[in-house]
């Protein structure tokens, strides 16, 4: 396995198709393009009602030129990038990455748009309707001679649940319209704001170099460092491993997300656009929960993660089930912006050693050794060790060939190989589910060391705690604390290894 990442998160984009409506302006394309013949394409439903009929009738080659929103949360204007009929920006967001779905999906919105009835004619009192004081409001600009505009108020939801009241300023014909045609303009500036907070590169082959990521969590009194190690053995089980708090290997199928989630990380919904110190402290990223700092060859990101959401019943009210996280991404050009993130994206939320790191303390192949070694402080029993390769394993070419362990010998004497093999395989799944760092306050009573042929290898200690509980200590470091039955059933297994008696490795 190489330091490349495979494929976590699937980045999914909705785009809603309107098609029961009649073109009248054009929004993409350029002015060279020719105009659809705007009079003649009329709807097959009767309840239809084009709402731009008028200017579509006076008028060739039209596109918009600005959108502006006002409603009860915010107030913004989307112009057309000069020179880019097919483009729209909102300036106050200038340098900020932002969604051409968003865009493209509004100006879908505006050259569809179309009541579904007349709710009255000649309306003689706005208010019931909601639109003496609008919800909200868009005016759009077009592009003709006279720089024509059109503003057009929307009021309450009406009786069927599925529609809104909406007329255009200065008349008193009311409309009925589908609420899904107007929700663009109960937007915020923020959500046509771009939701990818990094790209996933194309392929594994493309991924940067992973060095290093430290994970800072104010839930514990250490940080979690995993780096790319320079040597890697070919039986463990990811290219990355962790240094602190305690060496590790990582699990395979925990980690990926750990280690590479970042990348393709996506947001539900954008929060603040380059945010200042007053919105990193409301949205708690002064002190955040947890901090992830992933060093790679392409640079650094560092993901802050504040404040939790938390998910609301039925009645409106909050639950204690977090579903959400305000985010905030340093590194990567674009993204000056608070996110809020789904709680299920965010790994490392509460994430301990334990989580992802391996069940196994050492992954040295048993066909990589010269010796393993047990010394009891009275008695050193020593396991010579040789390997060849295996004469019926399939050769793939470019790859090492497969090794099989040859002689297993204790002074001299050969040993049954697969019941050693057995004791071995009891001696790697020593624990690791319980992270340890206090120092032992006993002597050490029993030394395990694994030595490879190429001069690496480890060696844990085992140190009594409680008359349940030992203390072990992994290359010298204080690293985790094990069930004493453990090494008991180790002493006792090696034993019958010695006596070639069969192994229980459940």
């Amino acid at each position: 396995m190489n330091s490349k990442v495979k494929s976590i998160i699937i980045c999914a984009v909705v785009i809603i198709c309107l098609g029961v409506t009649l073109l009248v302006l054009t929004l993409t394309g350029n002015k060279d393009d020719s105009s659809s013949d705007i009079s003649s394409s009329v709807s097959d439903s009767e309840k239809t009602i084009p709402l731009t009929n008028d200017i579509a009738e006076n008028l060739d080659k039209t596109y918009v030129k600005t959108v502006e929103v006002k409603n009860e949360k915010d107030s913004f204007t989307v112009n057309q990038i000069k020179n880019k009929t097919d483009e729209w920006e909102i300036k106050p967001l200038h340098g900020i990455e932002q969604s051409s779905v968003a865009y493209s999906g509004m100006a879908s919105v505006i050259t569809s748009l179309s009541a579904t009835d007349i709710a009255e004619e000649n309306a003689e009192d706005l208010s019931k309707y909601g639109l003496e004081k609008a919800s909200a409001q868009f005016t759009v600009t077009f592009s003709d001679d006279n720089n024509t505009k059109r503003t057009y108020l929307i009021g309450d939801i009406a009786p069927n649940g599925d529609d809104y009241y909406v007329c255009e300023k200065g008349k008193n014909t009311v409309y009925t319209v589908a609420s899904g045609e107007l929700s663009y303009f109960f937007y915020t500036k923020e959500d046509f704001i771009a939701l990818t907070m990094l790209d996933k590169p194309a392929s594994d082959d493309d991924y940067p170099d992973f060095i290093r990521e430290t994970i800072t969590s104010e839930s514990l009194d250490y940080d979690m460092v995993i780096e790319t190690p320079d040597d890697t053995l070919s039986s463990m089980p990811s290219a990355q491993v962790m240094t602190e708090p305690v060496y590790a290997y990582l699990d395979a199928t925990n980690s990926a997300e750990i280690t590479h989630g970042i990348w393709g990380l996506t947001a539900t919904s954008a929060v603040a656009a380059k945010p200042d110190k007053k919105d990193f402290k409301k949205y708690g990223l002064l002190n955040p929960i947890t901090k992830v700092k992933l060093e790679t060859s392409d640079g650094t990101y560092t993901l802050y993660i504040g404040d939790p959401v938390y998910a609301k019943d039925s009645q409106g009210k909050e639950t204690t089930t977090v579903e959400s996280y305000y985010t905030y991404l340093d590194g990567v050009s674009g993204k000056d912006v608070i996110f809020k993130v789904s709680a299920e994206s965010l790994p490392w939320v509460g994430a301990e050693p334990p989580d992802f790191i391996s069940s196994l303390m050492t992954y040295n192949a048993a066909t990589d050794l010269k010796s393993v070694v047990v010394d009891d402080g009275k008695k050193k029993t020593v396991f010579k060790l040789k390997a060849a390769i295996d004469p019926d394993a399939q050769v793939v070419e470019g790859e090492d060939p497969e090794m099989k362990l040859t002689s297993v010998k204790l002074n001299g004497k050969e040993l049954n190989i697969d019941v050693w093999k057995s004791w071995y395989q009891v001696l790697l799944q020593c624990p690791t589910t319980e992270v340890y760092f206090e120092e032992p306050k006993t002597e050490c009573y029993l030394t395990v060391s694994i030595n490879r042929n190429d001069g690496g290898g480890d060696v844990l200690k085992f140190y009594k705690d409680t008359n349940r509980r030992t203390i072990v200590k992994l290359n010298g470091k204080t690293s985790y604390r094990i069930k004493a039955s453990y090494v008991n059933k180790l002493v006792s297994d090696m034993q019958r290894s010695i006596e070639g008696m069969k192994i229980q490795t459940d």
